[in-house]
């Protein structure tokens, strides 16, 4: 009698083990339980989801978004207008701070999403300056009314500017 519940026992040892199962049948329980996922397993299922262009919209979106709220910020609230490497360099702090907090709540913290943050937000700070020329109502809310009207004086539509570099499109 001993001898039968000792086969039993392996048997079930045997189909618990069974590489091929993912999860096995426990008698006692009356159900199907699944069997422990090793880390290997999780790690290699984390590495193959794939990189989407929905994904790099997003990520550049937060670089922009980023920028935005950072010259926001320094506008209104820091009064600094006046284009020096003070603005600069204060702006690109906000900015990282803003991309690494916003990526960090949507959980866009891959290298390559990374690098399409930066890119965004480079993006943003080099031809940022057109979205005034379309769409100078909206960013007045954003930003103040004086320093769109400012920024409409001092550059060209369909232009790229970074400090006293200027390319006209």
């Amino acid at each position: 009698m001993a001898n039968v519940g000792q086969k039993e026992f392996n048997a079930r040892i045997k189909r618990i083990k069974s590489p091929r199962n993912t999860s096995y049948y426990d008698p006692d329980l009356q159900m199907h339980v699944p069997k422990h996922t090793s880390q290997e397993a999780i790690r290699k299922n984390a590495k193959a989801r794939k990189f989407s262009v929905g994904k790099m919209l997003i990520s550049l979106l937060i670089g922009v978004v980023a920028v935005m709220i950072g010259q926001a910020i320094r506008l209104r609230y820091l009064g600094m207008t006046e284009p020096e490497n003070a603005v600069l360099a204060t702006d690109l702090l906000l900015t990282a701070f803003f991309i690494l907090m916003i990526s960090a709540l949507m959980r866009y913290r891959k290298v390559s999403l990374r690098l399409f943050q930066v890119l965004g937000a480079a993006a943003m700070i080099v031809a940022g300056h057109n979205l005034m020329w379309f769409y100078p109502d909206e960013l007045a809310i954003i930003y103040t009314p004086d320093y769109v009207a400012e920024m409409r004086a001092r550059t060209e539509p369909m232009s790229l500017i970074f400090r006293d570099l200027k390319i006209s499109l």
